[in-house]
């Protein structure tokens, strides 16, 4: 650049930059290189210049892998989105064992700017490590009084009471609690909240079942629970203290055929994307995990803009979401416990100040590698070449520029350490729509590799053709990572040209781009697969319901399945007809609008195969609200085999979604390594999963 422009390197960084005094000429050539030879300045040399990385962590407890975690991979999406906002990428960290060894990596090496928590514990370890460091943090959860307040929290005691309080309005009298069995103080605080309303009803705590129990005995102490006991006696109402229990509840009261709102209200707590999917519809404590992301992220940057946070932690309101699984509709409850903190939220200990151990900067300008020079009275190439193993540094020299780093407390950059080993440390995931069941799949099982392998992860979320042309604007030019794994997002000729330009390795799953390493499903096949089960089991009116077409992102998927569907027919010799196939936005309730009108038209189909699991689970809504029968009147296959299909007994067309993510990752690290990987088109097997939504046609069809 600087020999193109015909000025020093320190002139063509004071354009980039927009500092120092540079000649109208002199900045005009400049310009004009940076044009022609398509020159970016470096996200790391960038980050070194103005010691703000521009990163921040999330400390990812292992649990929140968990495919049925939905709503904290909910909020891992809410504070990717709130990152992107303030112009911040959020690094993922995942640790397996000790998360201290991780943050003091990251501490370390100046990877981040600041640190995100959550599954807090009154005196977490985590925040004791981050205060005796002076790092800003900010956490979801509270901490202890005497550690920083730099928390947000809902009032899970006061939710879980005030739930009590709209079952009993509704007419239920013989109520009963279920909860996890766990150390953590929210699963306390929701066991201590039913006694709260039950108290506050003036009914004792002793006349109510107070079940607590882990994820091995949970169907088996429920259903002991709703079929045991004297006649009579058995609830008629159980709050939960998660959505993820209230769906054990559903299934034992399916077994037991209790009707659901009517024999047993049921109530759960998180409001995640699984209640949503649930029939009836379930009354759920719903958490405001985007409000809480954002109020989070903002406390850990006002601390790296501004120094410590001494505002007390904050209570958010958590509404209760009426369903139908409380027996209808009715006022929302305007419980002030559920709105507005109350007077012992408020009093929480202020922290006044953590004290700082020896050799912690804190606030104070961090040690720079020209610190060192000038201790060591050396240059800074020299300080550059120790600390990357050099020989060519005479040993006097050497024990000088150690010393200095030792007295100083100087730690070198991640950022710089890359540039000069040319190691790559950082990898982005670009995912779309990332809250979609079969994507948090397949995010959780990459991360796992990912962390693994050593590399920080920058995970993006997609829902826009908007949103991701921002996201390759903002990681490509500036080398922000240097690899991509691209998670269910198509990418044009044109983007795909910028990553070979920019030099960084890209791996897609779930989206065949082409000349890339790519992992995919047959969906086609998939499609043939689930047609010909149905046509198999004598069903000859087969409807789909599935997206509207390719548009903005440019998925494809349930495209070819519906091509895969008309195949299937057409080689049956089952005409293709049009008004069987409903296609609408990728969501639970347009499948279900979509399945009433086909259920209630004057020909109705025997079978619906839905071009998604989610859209399956809408399709089994209508036909329970309609009173349609499944499977003896109606038959339903979806696609993904993602976690609640198990639940439901959905049969479904099974695709290696944790498989697929994990290979992606492995293919990208390979990649990175410098390994050929191939062949560049990996096809994962995909498989019927024949359960209880098929089942032959009941119907007298002429000619069977």
């Amino acid at each position: 650049m600087a020999r193109a422009a015909a000025v020093s390197r320190q002139t063509v960084s004071n354009v980039l930059n927009g500092s120092g005094r540079v000649g109208d000429a002199a900045r005009a050539r400049v310009l004009a290189a940076v044009e022609a030879l398509g020159y970016y300045p470096h996200h790391g040399a960038r980050s070194l210049r103005s010691r703000r990385t521009r990163q921040v962590a999330y400390v990812m407890p292992h649990l929140q892998l968990r495919p049925g975690n939905y709503l904290m991979q909910q909020f891992l999406q809410s504070l990717a989105a709130a990152c992107t906002r303030r112009n911040n990428s959020l690094v993922v960290v995942v640790p397996e064992g000790d998360p201290g060894d991780e943050m003091r990596r990251l501490i370390a090496s100046r990877s981040v700017d600041a640190f995100l928590l959550s599954e807090l514990q009154p005196e977490d370890p985590r925040v004791k490590l981050l205060t005796e460091a002076g790092m800003p943090f900010a956490c979801f959860g509270r901490t202890g009084p005497a550690l920083p307040q730099n928390w947000v929290d809902i009032d899970n005691r006061g939710a879980v009471a005030a739930a009590v309080e709209h079952v009993l309005a509704r007419g239920f009298g013989r109520l009963a609690f279920a909860g996890y069995r766990t150390p953590n103080s929210w699963d306390t605080e929701r066991a201590a909240g039913f006694r709260d309303g039950l108290a506050a009803a003036g009914i004792s705590a002793d006349q109510a079942d107070m079940l607590l129990v882990d994820e091995s005995n949970a169907h088996r102490k429920i259903r002991a629970l709703l079929s045991g006991g004297r006649p009579g006696l058995r609830p008629d109402a159980i709050v939960s203290g998660s959505d993820r229990l209230a769906g054990v509840i559903y299934s034992v009261a399916a077994e037991l055929r209790l009707r659901i709102g009517r024999d047993l209200a049921v109530t759960g707590f998180d409001g995640s994307a699984a209640a949503a999917l649930m029939h009836p519809r379930l009354t759920t404590v719903a958490i405001p995990v985007d409000d809480i992301a954002g109020r989070v992220v903002d406390r850990a940057l006002r601390q790296v803009d501004h120094g410590p946070d001494q505002q007390p932690g904050e209570v958010v309101r958590a509404r209760l979401r009426l369903g139908e699984s409380t027996g209808g509709f009715g006022p929302e409850p305007d419980r002030a416990a559920l709105s507005e903190p109350d007077n012992a939220a408020l009093t929480w200990k202020r922290f006044q100040g953590a004290v700082v151990p020896a050799g912690a900067s804190g606030g104070d300008r961090r040690v720079t590698i020209a610190d060192v020079a000038a201790d060591a009275g050396v240059g800074v190439g020299t300080v550059s070449r120790v600390l990357n193993g050099s020989d060519q540094v005479r040993e006097s020299t050497m024990r000088a520029v150690l010393d200095s780093i030792e007295r100083l407390g100087y730690r070198p950059s991640h950022a710089a350490a890359a540039l000069v080993r040319g190691t790559p440390h950082t990898v982005a995931l670009i995912v779309a729509h990332m809250t979609r069941p079969s994507a948090v799949v397949r995010v959780a099982s990459a991360l796992a590799v990912l962390e693994d392998q050593g590399y920080d992860t920058i995970v993006c979320n997609v829902d826009s053709a908007a949103e991701r042309d921002r996201h390759l604007e903002a990681l490509l030019p500036t080398h922000r990572a240097d690899g991509v794994l691209a998670i269910c997002l198509p990418l044009s000729r044109g983007q795909l040209g910028q990553f070979a330009r920019a030099g960084v390795a890209l791996v897609s799953v779930d989206a065949a781009n082409p000349g890339v390493p790519q992992t995919v499903v047959d969906n086609m096949a998939g499609g043939r697969l689930a047609g010909g089960h149905l046509i198999g089991l004598g069903h000859r009116r087969i409807a789909f319901v599935g997206d509207m077409p390719p548009a903005g992102l440019g998925f494809t998927s349930s495209a070819d399945r519906l091509r895969g569907y008309k195949q299937a027919l057409a080689a049956a010799g089952i005409d293709v007809e049009t008004g069987l196939i409903r296609r609408g936005p990728h969501d639970a309730a347009v499948a279900a609008e979509h399945a009433a009108q086909l259920l209630k038209s004057p020909d109705p189909p025997s079978a619906i195969f839905a071009a998604s699991d989610t859209q399956a689970i809408g399709v089994l809504a209508a036909a329970d609200r309609l009173g349609v029968a499944v499977p003896g009147q109606l038959s339903v296959v979806g696609f993904d085999d993602i976690e609640s299909a198990a639940f439901l007994n959905l049969s479904t067309i099974r695709q290696p979604l944790a498989r697929s993510g994990t290979e992606g990752a492995q293919r990208l690290c390979a990649l990175l390594r410098g390994e050929r990987v191939w062949p560049l088109r990996q096809e994962l097997p995909i498989e019927l999963m024949a359960r209880g939504t098929s089942d032959r046609n009941q119907r007298h069809m002429p000619g069977l």
